[in-house]
Protein backbone atom coordinates (compact mmCIF):
# COMPACT_ATOMS: atom_id res chain seq x y z
CA UNK A 1 0.00 0.00 0.00
CA UNK A 2 1.25 3.56 -0.72
CA UNK A 3 1.72 6.48 1.29
CA UNK A 4 -0.77 8.22 -1.89
CA UNK A 5 -3.24 5.18 -0.53
CA UNK A 6 -3.12 5.97 3.09
CA UNK A 7 -3.49 9.38 2.50
CA UNK A 8 -6.52 9.21 0.82
CA UNK A 9 -7.42 6.56 3.56
CA UNK A 10 -7.10 8.88 6.48
CA UNK A 11 -8.86 11.55 4.92
CA UNK A 12 -11.77 9.35 3.86
CA UNK A 13 -12.19 8.07 7.68
CA UNK A 14 -11.46 11.71 9.16
CA UNK A 15 -14.53 12.96 6.67
CA UNK A 16 -16.85 9.95 7.94
CA UNK A 17 -16.02 10.69 11.73
CA UNK A 18 -16.92 14.07 11.17
CA UNK A 19 -20.53 13.41 9.71
CA UNK A 20 -21.20 10.92 12.38
CA UNK A 21 -20.21 13.48 14.77
CA UNK A 22 -22.77 15.06 13.64
CA UNK A 23 -25.39 12.72 13.45
CA UNK A 24 -24.39 11.58 17.08
CA UNK A 25 -24.94 15.07 18.01
CA UNK A 26 -28.82 15.05 16.57
CA UNK A 27 -29.28 12.03 17.87
CA UNK A 28 -28.43 13.29 21.16
CA UNK A 29 -30.18 16.78 20.88
CA UNK A 30 -33.37 14.08 20.35
CA UNK A 31 -33.58 12.68 23.51
CA UNK A 32 -32.70 15.46 25.50
CA UNK A 33 -35.52 18.16 23.65
CA UNK A 34 -38.21 14.46 23.81
CA UNK A 35 -40.33 16.81 25.85
CA UNK A 36 -40.57 19.66 24.11
CA UNK A 37 -41.60 17.82 20.47
CA UNK A 38 -45.74 17.43 21.61
CA UNK A 39 -45.66 21.43 22.54
CA UNK A 40 -44.02 22.45 19.19
CA UNK A 41 -44.77 21.52 15.92
CA UNK A 42 -41.22 22.98 14.51
CA UNK A 43 -38.85 21.12 16.92
CA UNK A 44 -37.08 18.57 15.03
CA UNK A 45 -34.45 18.09 11.69
CA UNK A 46 -34.25 19.33 8.61
CA UNK A 47 -32.29 18.27 6.10
CA UNK A 48 -31.53 19.94 2.45
CA UNK A 49 -30.04 18.47 -0.18
CA UNK A 50 -28.02 19.21 -3.96
CA UNK A 51 -25.43 18.32 -6.21
CA UNK A 52 -23.07 20.63 -4.32
CA UNK A 53 -23.94 21.20 -0.52
CA UNK A 54 -25.48 19.05 2.36
CA UNK A 55 -27.23 21.00 5.25
CA UNK A 56 -29.13 19.64 8.76
CA UNK A 57 -30.64 22.04 11.03
CA UNK A 58 -31.69 20.60 14.37
CA UNK A 59 -34.12 23.11 16.38
CA UNK A 60 -35.97 22.90 19.65
CA UNK A 61 -38.33 25.09 20.73
CA UNK A 62 -39.50 26.03 24.04
CA UNK A 63 -43.54 26.53 24.83
CA UNK A 64 -42.42 30.22 25.21
CA UNK A 65 -41.33 30.56 21.58
CA UNK A 66 -37.14 29.97 22.05
CA UNK A 67 -35.46 28.38 19.94
CA UNK A 68 -31.81 26.27 20.14
CA UNK A 69 -30.46 24.03 18.01
CA UNK A 70 -27.99 23.39 15.46
CA UNK A 71 -26.60 23.63 12.14
CA UNK A 72 -24.47 21.23 10.33
CA UNK A 73 -23.55 21.51 6.73
CA UNK A 74 -21.16 20.22 3.97
CA UNK A 75 -20.31 22.03 0.74
CA UNK A 76 -18.23 20.47 -2.46
CA UNK A 77 -16.31 23.46 -4.31
CA UNK A 78 -15.51 22.78 -7.91
CA UNK A 79 -12.31 21.47 -7.16
CA UNK A 80 -13.64 18.70 -5.37
CA UNK A 81 -12.78 19.73 -1.85
CA UNK A 82 -15.05 19.50 0.93
CA UNK A 83 -16.00 22.06 3.40
CA UNK A 84 -17.49 21.29 6.50
CA UNK A 85 -19.05 23.67 9.07
CA UNK A 86 -21.13 23.11 12.28
CA UNK A 87 -22.71 26.08 14.00
CA UNK A 88 -25.06 26.85 17.23
CA UNK A 89 -28.25 28.77 16.54
CA UNK A 90 -31.21 30.35 18.77
CA UNK A 91 -34.05 32.64 18.02
CA UNK A 92 -37.18 32.49 18.34
CA UNK A 93 -40.38 31.78 16.33
CA UNK A 94 -44.49 32.59 16.50
CA UNK A 95 -45.72 29.61 14.63
CA UNK A 96 -45.39 30.20 11.00
CA UNK A 97 -42.59 33.06 11.85
CA UNK A 98 -39.05 32.02 12.49
CA UNK A 99 -35.93 34.56 13.03
CA UNK A 100 -32.69 32.80 13.74
CA UNK A 101 -28.96 33.77 14.81
CA UNK A 102 -26.08 31.55 14.01
CA UNK A 103 -23.37 32.24 16.97
CA UNK A 104 -20.09 30.71 16.63
CA UNK A 105 -16.08 31.43 17.87
CA UNK A 106 -15.16 31.55 14.34
CA UNK A 107 -17.75 34.46 13.35
CA UNK A 108 -17.00 36.46 16.38
CA UNK A 109 -16.09 39.34 14.53
CA UNK A 110 -19.13 41.85 13.65
CA UNK A 111 -22.58 41.01 13.62
CA UNK A 112 -23.79 37.79 13.89
CA UNK A 113 -25.61 36.36 10.39
CA UNK A 114 -29.07 36.17 10.96
CA UNK A 115 -31.71 34.08 9.50
CA UNK A 116 -35.12 34.51 8.82
CA UNK A 117 -38.00 32.49 7.18
CA UNK A 118 -41.71 30.77 7.23
CA UNK A 119 -42.60 26.83 8.59
CA UNK A 120 -45.07 25.60 7.02
CA UNK A 121 -45.60 21.69 7.47
CA UNK A 122 -42.58 19.97 6.85
CA UNK A 123 -40.83 22.61 5.33
CA UNK A 124 -38.33 25.40 6.40
CA UNK A 125 -37.44 28.09 4.34
CA UNK A 126 -34.86 30.28 5.45
CA UNK A 127 -33.96 33.19 4.13
CA UNK A 128 -29.98 35.33 5.11
CA UNK A 129 -28.16 38.26 3.23
CA UNK A 130 -27.86 37.25 -0.53
CA UNK A 131 -29.08 33.71 -0.43
CA UNK A 132 -32.03 30.91 0.21
CA UNK A 133 -32.59 27.60 1.58
CA UNK A 134 -35.90 25.36 1.84
CA UNK A 135 -35.33 22.30 4.53
CA UNK A 136 -37.64 19.26 4.39
CA UNK A 137 -38.51 17.71 7.96
CA UNK A 138 -35.70 14.40 7.63
CA UNK A 139 -33.72 12.85 9.85
CA UNK A 140 -29.74 12.50 10.46
CA UNK A 141 -29.31 9.61 8.32
CA UNK A 142 -30.61 11.40 5.43
CA UNK A 143 -27.97 13.84 6.18
CA UNK A 144 -25.49 11.33 6.02
CA UNK A 145 -27.00 10.03 3.12
CA UNK A 146 -26.26 13.33 1.46
CA UNK A 147 -22.96 13.96 3.25
CA UNK A 148 -21.69 10.45 1.46
CA UNK A 149 -22.82 11.12 -1.66
CA UNK A 150 -20.89 14.40 -1.52
CA UNK A 151 -17.92 12.47 -0.82
CA UNK A 152 -17.90 10.06 -3.66
CA UNK A 153 -18.64 13.31 -6.04
CA UNK A 154 -15.50 15.01 -4.22
CA UNK A 155 -13.46 11.45 -4.58
CA UNK A 156 -14.49 11.50 -8.69
CA UNK A 157 -13.81 15.07 -8.93
CA UNK A 158 -10.36 14.39 -7.28
CA UNK A 159 -9.27 11.69 -9.55
CA UNK A 160 -10.47 13.53 -12.33
CA UNK A 161 -8.49 16.04 -11.97
CA UNK A 162 -5.24 13.94 -10.99
CA UNK A 163 -5.76 11.99 -13.80
CA UNK A 164 -6.30 15.44 -16.35
CA UNK A 165 -3.04 16.72 -14.31
CA UNK A 166 -1.14 13.91 -14.86
CA UNK A 167 -1.93 13.85 -18.64
CA UNK A 168 -0.89 17.34 -18.93
CA UNK A 169 2.61 17.13 -17.10
CA UNK A 170 3.37 13.60 -19.44
CA UNK A 171 2.88 16.08 -22.27
CA UNK A 172 5.25 18.97 -20.48
CA UNK A 173 7.61 16.37 -19.82
CA UNK A 174 7.70 14.94 -23.50
CA UNK A 175 8.17 18.50 -24.55
CA UNK A 176 11.09 18.98 -22.39
CA UNK A 177 12.36 15.87 -23.87
CA UNK A 178 12.14 17.02 -27.17
CA UNK A 179 13.97 20.15 -26.18
CA UNK A 180 16.60 18.55 -24.29
CA UNK A 181 17.37 16.39 -27.38
CA UNK A 182 17.13 18.85 -29.76
CA UNK A 183 19.35 20.99 -27.81
CA UNK A 184 22.28 18.01 -27.90
CA UNK A 185 23.15 18.47 -31.16
CA UNK A 186 24.27 22.50 -30.58
CA UNK A 187 25.87 21.01 -27.16
CA UNK A 188 28.16 18.80 -28.91
CA UNK A 189 29.34 21.50 -31.19
CA UNK A 190 30.30 24.01 -28.10
CA UNK A 191 32.05 20.99 -25.98
CA UNK A 192 34.03 19.97 -29.44
CA UNK A 193 35.04 23.85 -29.72
CA UNK A 194 35.80 24.03 -25.83
CA UNK A 195 37.94 21.22 -26.09
CA UNK A 196 40.27 22.55 -29.12
CA UNK A 197 40.50 25.98 -27.54
CA UNK A 198 42.15 23.97 -24.74
CA UNK A 199 44.67 22.18 -26.34
CA UNK A 200 45.10 25.45 -28.13
CA UNK A 201 45.43 27.39 -24.98
CA UNK A 202 47.11 24.67 -22.81
CA UNK A 203 49.75 24.15 -25.30
CA UNK A 204 50.71 28.01 -25.36
CA UNK A 205 50.50 28.38 -22.19
CA UNK A 206 52.69 25.74 -21.69
CA UNK A 207 55.45 26.85 -24.60
CA UNK A 208 55.13 30.03 -22.74
CA UNK A 209 55.95 28.35 -19.18
CA UNK A 210 58.78 26.73 -20.50
CA UNK A 211 60.44 29.52 -22.37
CA UNK A 212 60.21 31.39 -19.32
CA UNK A 213 62.14 28.67 -16.87
CA UNK A 214 64.68 28.63 -19.71
CA UNK A 215 64.65 32.44 -20.06
CA UNK A 216 65.38 32.69 -16.52
CA UNK A 217 68.41 30.74 -16.60
CA UNK A 218 69.90 32.85 -19.53
CA UNK A 219 72.02 35.81 -19.42
CA UNK A 220 70.53 39.00 -20.11
CA UNK A 221 67.28 37.49 -20.83
CA UNK A 222 65.36 38.69 -17.60
CA UNK A 223 63.19 41.04 -19.57
CA UNK A 224 62.09 37.99 -21.94
CA UNK A 225 61.57 35.87 -19.10
CA UNK A 226 58.68 38.27 -17.88
CA UNK A 227 57.07 39.09 -20.91
CA UNK A 228 57.06 35.29 -21.21
CA UNK A 229 55.92 34.88 -17.60
CA UNK A 230 52.50 37.29 -19.26
CA UNK A 231 52.02 35.48 -21.79
CA UNK A 232 51.32 32.51 -19.94
CA UNK A 233 49.21 33.96 -17.37
CA UNK A 234 47.02 35.40 -20.03
CA UNK A 235 46.77 31.97 -21.55
CA UNK A 236 45.45 31.09 -18.34
CA UNK A 237 43.16 33.25 -17.77
CA UNK A 238 41.94 32.50 -21.21
CA UNK A 239 41.54 28.64 -20.37
CA UNK A 240 39.45 29.98 -17.22
CA UNK A 241 37.30 31.38 -19.55
CA UNK A 242 36.53 28.18 -21.41
CA UNK A 243 35.86 26.44 -18.10
CA UNK A 244 33.41 29.00 -17.38
CA UNK A 245 31.51 28.46 -20.34
CA UNK A 246 31.46 24.88 -19.73
CA UNK A 247 30.68 25.20 -16.25
CA UNK A 248 27.37 27.29 -17.60
CA UNK A 249 26.60 24.28 -20.26
CA UNK A 250 26.57 22.17 -17.58
CA UNK A 251 24.22 24.20 -15.35
CA UNK A 252 22.16 24.35 -18.15
CA UNK A 253 21.77 21.12 -18.76
CA UNK A 254 21.59 20.12 -15.20
CA UNK A 255 18.25 22.55 -14.81
CA UNK A 256 16.54 21.19 -17.74
CA UNK A 257 17.26 17.56 -16.49
CA UNK A 258 15.93 18.82 -13.14
CA UNK A 259 12.97 20.14 -14.97
CA UNK A 260 12.08 17.02 -16.74
CA UNK A 261 12.88 14.49 -13.48
CA UNK A 262 10.38 17.10 -11.00
CA UNK A 263 7.53 16.69 -14.03
CA UNK A 264 8.06 12.95 -13.92
CA UNK A 265 7.97 12.74 -10.31
CA UNK A 266 4.59 14.29 -10.14
CA UNK A 267 3.42 11.83 -12.64
CA UNK A 268 5.13 9.00 -10.95
CA UNK A 269 3.26 9.95 -7.94
CA UNK A 270 0.08 9.44 -9.43
CA UNK A 271 0.89 5.92 -10.59
CA UNK A 272 2.00 4.76 -7.82
CA UNK A 273 -1.68 4.35 -7.05
CA UNK A 274 -2.01 1.20 -9.51
CA UNK A 275 -0.66 -1.95 -10.36
CA UNK A 276 1.86 -2.39 -13.15
CA UNK A 277 -1.19 -4.94 -14.76
CA UNK A 278 -3.48 -2.21 -14.38
CA UNK A 279 -1.93 1.31 -15.17
CA UNK A 280 -3.78 4.01 -17.44
CA UNK A 281 -2.10 4.67 -20.63
CA UNK A 282 -0.62 7.94 -18.83
CA UNK A 283 1.43 5.79 -17.12
CA UNK A 284 2.82 3.70 -19.61
CA UNK A 285 3.64 6.86 -21.54
CA UNK A 286 5.47 7.45 -18.30
CA UNK A 287 7.43 4.84 -18.43
CA UNK A 288 8.62 5.35 -21.86
CA UNK A 289 9.56 8.59 -21.26
CA UNK A 290 11.26 7.99 -18.08
CA UNK A 291 13.46 5.52 -20.08
CA UNK A 292 14.32 8.11 -22.54
CA UNK A 293 14.91 10.42 -19.92
CA UNK A 294 17.83 8.27 -18.62
CA UNK A 295 19.31 7.83 -22.38
CA UNK A 296 19.68 11.63 -22.76
CA UNK A 297 21.31 12.07 -19.61
CA UNK A 298 23.56 9.33 -19.77
CA UNK A 299 24.03 10.24 -23.66
CA UNK A 300 25.19 14.33 -22.07
CA UNK A 301 27.24 13.16 -19.04
CA UNK A 302 28.92 11.20 -21.38
CA UNK A 303 29.70 14.29 -23.64
CA UNK A 304 30.66 16.12 -20.40
CA UNK A 305 33.28 13.22 -19.44
CA UNK A 306 34.83 13.61 -22.91
CA UNK A 307 35.64 17.13 -21.91
CA UNK A 308 36.81 16.87 -18.57
CA UNK A 309 39.10 14.47 -19.82
CA UNK A 310 40.45 16.75 -22.74
CA UNK A 311 40.78 19.36 -20.43
CA UNK A 312 42.75 17.13 -18.15
CA UNK A 313 45.02 15.58 -20.82
CA UNK A 314 45.73 19.29 -22.42
CA UNK A 315 46.56 20.59 -19.15
CA UNK A 316 49.04 17.93 -19.16
CA UNK A 317 52.53 19.30 -20.11
CA UNK A 318 54.51 17.20 -22.67
CA UNK A 319 58.34 18.85 -23.14
CA UNK A 320 59.10 18.71 -26.54
CA UNK A 321 62.14 17.10 -27.86
CA UNK A 322 65.95 19.18 -26.88
CA UNK A 323 65.62 20.61 -30.67
CA UNK A 324 62.57 22.08 -30.47
CA UNK A 325 63.70 23.95 -27.27
CA UNK A 326 67.15 25.35 -28.85
CA UNK A 327 64.62 26.71 -31.12
CA UNK A 328 62.45 28.12 -28.89
CA UNK A 329 65.15 29.90 -27.30
CA UNK A 330 66.23 31.24 -30.29
CA UNK A 331 62.74 32.64 -31.01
Amino acid sequence: MTTAHLIGIARAITRRIEASRAILLALILTVIAAPSFAQSGLSGTYVSASPRSAEMIFLVQTPDGRITGRLESMALDEAGKTTSSSFTVEGAGDGSTVMLTIRSALLSLGSPPSLSGAFDGDVLNLSWQGGYRAYRRGTAEQYRAAVVDLERRSDQIGAQTAHATAMENLARLTTNLDGIEARIPALQDQLANAAGRYQRLYSRMHNRRRAQAILSNSPGQSMAAIGASAEAQSYVMDINTVDLEVVQYRSDMRWEFGSARAIAASVDTYCAGFRATASPPVCVGLAEQKRRLERLSIAVQTEFEAIEAAAREASIDVPPGRHLINNMTRR
